[in-house]
């Protein structure tokens, strides 16, 4: 059968073959092996290649082993992608999110496609790649479960529009100054309330066609950071990558 498919890792396996890992449309993320692959005879080419869109034939031979892909094609290498070093380092950050946060075989259809949607806008320049990645990492939240949500304070009910807040990342409540630690919820990212409905208007997977100020892209980025931080050991924040941010 053949799968839709984005190779997310490859891994040299002996000296002719390889170990794949790639996120399948209608699958999940799956591990594969590729005989073959490194040898002098490669039937796959660059189909194997991470951050590559393809087509994989292949099947389980047994229960419980490895998938064994016998032929890939390529859909799209996003070659312009591949030229830009630093919007690399933008797929590359979505990429550590798939493998540390997917569920193995577990399907996630709108997922993939707002990855495959994800690179295209990251090779085309346009939006910038910060809001790219925001609205990426925020719709990966909600598909994951960790969806950013805004509103009103979570203890005392109060309306918080246009404020400044703090956010608890474990939970995800809001807290507005004078609740702050009174659950002993001290530790928070502070944020603003058009931030977060920002970021929850992405994970519903809206259209924002507002100009978002640098502070909020920044503030957001740092938010996201501590979110994936708190479920994702070893995260690196993007903020600590050679990008810009603006």
């Amino acid at each position: 059968m053949e799968r839709e498919c984005l190779i997310l890792r490859s891994v040299r396996y002996s000296d002719h073959d390889r170990v794949v890992t790639f996120f399948s449309k209608d699958e999940g993320l799956l591990s594969g092996f590729a005989r073959g692959a490194n040898g002098p005879g490669n039937r796959f080419g660059a189909a194997l290649e991470p951050l590559t869109w393809s087509y994989l034939i292949g099947r389980h031979h047994l229960e419980g082993t490895l998938y064994r892909i016998h032929k890939a094609s390529v859909i799209d290498c996003f070659i312009a992608l591949r030229e830009d070093l630093e919007r690399m380092y933008w797929a590359g950050a979505a990429v550590r999110l798939l493998l540390s946060l997917l569920p193995p075989q577990h399907p996630e259809q709108p997922l993939f496609d707002s990855m495959i949607r994800y690179l295209k806008d990251l090779e085309s320049e346009r939006p910038a790649p910060s809001l790219s990645w925001l609205r990426f990492a925020s719709l990966a939240l909600v598909f994951l479960g960790y969806g950013i949500q805004s509103g009103n304070c979570y203890r005392c009910h109060e309306d918080l529009s246009g404020r400044t807040v703090t956010y608890h990342v474990p939970d995800g409540k809001i807290l507005c100054r004078q609740c702050l630690g009174s659950d002993g919820k001290r530790d928070g990212v502070r944020t603003q309330t058009d931030v977060l409905a920002l970021l929850e208007r992405w994970g519903k997977n809206e259209d924002v066609h507002v100009p978002v100020p640098a502070d909020w892209i920044d503030n957001a980025i740092s938010l996201i950071d501590s979110v994936f931080g708190h479920h994702i050991q070893n995260w690196i924040p993007v903020r600590s990558l050679p990008l810009s941010l603006g």
